[in-house]
């Protein structure tokens, strides 16, 4: 395929696909719209301050070097990103919800003016598109930035899902009991049920309440290649720095 068919199907995957619309990603079935954007918003920030705080700590521990090894680490970093894409998202759609709820009824057309109408050869352009609900007039294209945004939530949500609950069990099932004072403090503790435990929670809160983000087999290959590209790098540390990121690594 030629850069130009790559570039065209790309354009047509943003802007002419039913399924990268707003209301798929910005709105849930049960919460409104402005508690989804507070919720959101809020889960971003929380989970920015954990991933801060577990590298900050890894720094002060010197194992600063090998801290985005983990896919615990990684997989974090993922749900990081996809709340802050769903905040923006949703906060872009509610705001503009609000608009055209706000200014959309100023612009209609009333029984009264339209009686006294101007005959059809005096109506010019800006009377046309004065007397259209603004909602219609000032419809704008979706930008780039915007569609890419969709896009990223899109796939995001999906690896979110796909790989938090992955995440704990793992770590509950191999890695906890073999590992006993790798909770010895309050912070640990906090980071550790967060990135172990609560990942988990979110993704059944995406799923079961916040999200209307479809699934489509389609993209798991990309879940896939995820997967073979944390392989690698897992692999790449043991071949350079001797250092195995997790002990079902070392088959020795």
């Amino acid at each position: 395929m030629t850069w130009l068919g790559i570039r065209r199907r790309f354009y047509c995957f943003l802007f002419h696909n039913p399924e990268l619309r707003d209301e798929l990603f910005a709105t849930s079935y049960v919460v409104p719209q402005r508690i989804l954007a507070g919720i959101r918003s809020t889960l971003f920030i929380y989970c920015l301050a954990v991933l801060i705080s577990n590298l900050a700590v890894n720094v002060a521990h010197g194992a600063g070097w090998n801290w985005a090894a983990y896919f615990t680490t990684l997989t974090f970093f993922g749900i990081t990103l996809y709340y802050g894409f769903a905040s923006y998202t949703t906060i872009a759609y509610a705001w503009k919800q609000q608009k055209i709820r706000t200014d959309g009824a100023a612009t209609l057309v009333d029984s009264e003016s339209a009686s006294q109408s101007p005959p059809l050869s005096d109506i010019g352009e800006g009377y046309i598109k004065n007397s259209m609900p603004r909602e219609i007039a000032q419809t704008q294209p979706p930008s780039l930035a915007h569609q890419v945004a969709l896009a990223s939530q899109w796939i995001l949500y999906e690896s979110f899902t796909c790989f938090a609950p992955l995440v704990s069990l793992i770590y509950w099932a191999l890695l906890f009991p073999t590992q006993d004072d790798i909770l010895d403090s309050g912070l640990d503790t906090w980071m550790g049920v967060s990135m172990h435990a609560l990942n988990s929670v979110l993704m059944l809160c995406e799923v079961g309440v916040f999200a209307k983000t479809p699934y489509r087999y389609s993209h798991f290959w990309i879940l896939f290649v995820f997967l073979a590209l944390y392989l690698a790098l897992a692999y790449f540390m043991v071949g350079v720095y001797g250092f195995y990121v997790y002990p079902f690594f070392d088959s020795r």
